[in-house]
């Protein structure tokens, strides 16, 4: 069930890190690690470059 929806890459980078934090984040990264043991990397930057994933450090 996705949390954000329809945001832009800033906007969902300050839901993250909130507005107060001083000089603003260039970005976001989440890493969790699966029950399988793979590592799942979700990058989001603060700007209108390209988000990304990776499994296991492969683009998806």
């Amino acid at each position: 069930m996705p949390i954000i929806q329809n945001k832009t890459s800033d906007e969902i980078v300050t839901a993250f890190t909130g507005d107060d934090t001083g000089a603003p984040p260039t970005s976001v990264t989440i890493e969790v690690i699966t029950d399988s043991g793979s590592k799942v990397r979700v990058y989001i930057p603060n700007s209108s470059a390209t988000a990304s994933v990776t499994v296991d450090g492969k683009k998806v």
